[in-house]
């Protein structure tokens, strides 16, 4: 029998921080799932959680929080985060083996994710890191600048100038060419522009363009170009499944804000918020209180550190912050 030495019972100092009760309760909980788990064990693991009331919150908070639905989805995208060389180094860990049944679960799940990765890579002809950014200058000397988590492909000929925007968010300053129109693509949405300045952003659901400077024409697959929807600068349209909403007037500032680094929100619902920040972090946000979705949020936020702005907010909003890993964090 191995003894397990990093989950000893000894009485934790007195300054022992919350985080680091909730790491030592999910050492603990995925332990006792392992089929090797003894008796033995289980009466080290009550002696933990007798400790104090604090161990017992921390392993109950554990229970509840792997039990939901939102962070067992979690759970499958913290695993795409990790390298194939780092779940065979945890396998070889004996606390880590919890069921070759559940590590080859997690090898798939992995897989999948990330074939769709290498998919994008293959396709691609410039491309960011989540975090990262990047400008690129294209042959007619036209600047992309691609947003953390963004793949592009282009496709220039002599009587067109294409780029595929295949995920993410990008800002293109295009050179004049009235004979050689510029088409960005995204999810069947074309937007063209002669010489401007515009941002296009994958959404996933949908695609958002907003015009910095000059003019462009947005087309779904659904409409002819005659039809298409004319933006100026200081406009913004959303192109769904049901075709393009309405025109907004937005603060192009704030909108581009990321290029000088920092998120800017005036009064934007939590979830938006999370969902924005989630796209620099190398891990995934769970909300797991309902209530806290449509918060209000104003504020900039620096993109340096997404998790060190998440830790701004509890101290300052009425919510409260669980770090389970590096990868995964709980907002409730």
């Amino acid at each position: 029998m191995r003894s397990h030495d990093h989950l000893a019972t000894a009485p934790p100092p007195a300054s022992v921080s919350e985080s680091s009760l909730i790491e030592e309760a999910t050492a603990w909980f995925v332990r006792q799932a392992a089929e090797d788990f003894s008796e033995a064990e289980r009466r080290r693991l009550d002696a933990w959680r007798a400790q104090s009331p604090a161990h017992a919150r921390a392993y109950l908070q554990v229970q509840t929080f792997w039990s939901a639905p939102e962070l067992r989805q979690a759970a499958a995208r913290a695993v795409a985060g990790d390298t194939i060389d780092g779940l065979r180094r945890q396998a070889h860990r004996p606390w880590h083996r919890v069921s070759l049944a559940a590590a080859a679960v997690f090898l798939l799940v992995g897989m999948a994710l990330w074939g769709d990765a290498i998919l994008l890579w293959l396709k691609s002809d410039y491309a960011t890191a989540v975090g990262e950014q990047r400008v690129v200058t294209l042959p007619d000397r036209s600047l992309v600048t691609l947003n953390t988590g963004t793949s592009i492909a282009v496709r220039y000929e002599s009587g067109r100038r294409q780029v595929e925007l295949l995920r993410g968010e990008a800002s293109f300053s295009v050179q004049p060419d009235p004979d050689r129109p510029f088409t960005v693509r995204s999810r069947g949405v074309a937007t063209t522009a002669v010489g401007t300045q515009f941002l296009v952003n994958d959404r996933r659901r949908d695609v958002q363009v907003t015009v910095l400077s000059g003019s462009v024409l947005v087309a779904d697959e659904k409409t002819a170009l005659d039809q298409a929807v004319r933006l100026a600068a200081g406009d913004q349209v959303t192109v769904g499944p049901q075709g393009a909403g309405p025109i907004a007037r937005v603060d192009t500032a704030a909108v581009a804000s990321w290029m000088q680094g920092r998120l800017v929100f005036v009064r934007t619902p939590l979830a938006d918020v999370v969902q924005d920040l989630a796209r620099y972090h190398r891990g995934y946000i769970v909300i797991m209180n309902p209530a806290l979705r449509s918060l209000p949020i104003t504020g900039i936020y620096n993109l340096s550190d997404p998790a060190h702005v998440f830790a701004t907010m509890a101290d300052t909003l009425p919510l409260r912050l669980v770090r389970f890993t590096d990868h995964l964090i709980v907002i409730r």
